[in-house]
C-alpha cells in the first residue's frame, strides 16, 4: 500500500469519515482532484514534497511528507468542521498497512475563496498545508 492509499485509508476509517459523502464505494477522500460530479463535502489531497530523505546509508525510512487538504462542502461551518477535524486526526499517531504515521503538523489553514462547480451553486472550504511524518 502506498502512502497515499494508507493516508486516504486513515481518514475514511476515522471518525472524520462520516462527515464526508460517499463516492464509489468509499467516502469522499480523493488525490489530486475531485472528480467530475463527486460529492460534497469531500477533501482533495495533493502531494506538495513526498518527503524522502536519504543519509550516508542511502534512503532513510523517516519522510516527511508536504501534503494540501482541502476539505470542500456546500457551507462553511461543514468545511471548517471537517479540516479541524482532520487536523486532530492526523496530530495523532497510528499504523496503517505497514505505515507508520508518528505525528503531523499543521503548517498553514486558511479559507479557499467561495467557487461554484458542477452540481452544487457554492462551494465553501478550508485549506491546509500539512507536515505529515511517516515511517514505511
Amino acid at each position: 500500500m502506498t502512502f497515499e492509499e494508507a493516508l486516504i485509508q486513515r481518514v475514511v476509517a476515522a471518525p472524520i469519515g462520516a462527515m464526508l459523502c460517499r463516492w464509489q464505494e468509499t467516502r469522499a477522500a480523493h488525490w489530486g482532484d475531485r472528480p467530475d460530479g463527486a460529492p460534497l463535502p469531500a477533501i482533495v489531497f495533493t502531494m506538495i514534497d513526498p518527503g524522502v530523505n536519504y543519509s550516508h546509508g542511502g534512503r532513510d525510512a523517516l519522510r516527511i511528507a508536504q501534503v494540501q487538504a482541502d476539505s470542500l462542502a456546500q457551507d462553511y461551518g461543514t468545511a471548517r468542521a471537517i479540516a479541524d477535524a482532520l487536523g486532530q486526526l492526523l496530530e495523532g499517531a497510528t499504523v496503517v498497512a505497514g505505515i507508520t504515521f508518528t505525528h503531523s503538523f499543521i503548517n498553514l489553514e486558511r479559507d479557499i475563496p467561495v467557487v461554484g462547480v458542477r452540481g452544487a451553486s457554492s462551494v465553501y472550504g478550508r485549506t491546509q498545508r500539512l507536515s505529515i511524518y511517516c515511517k514505511e
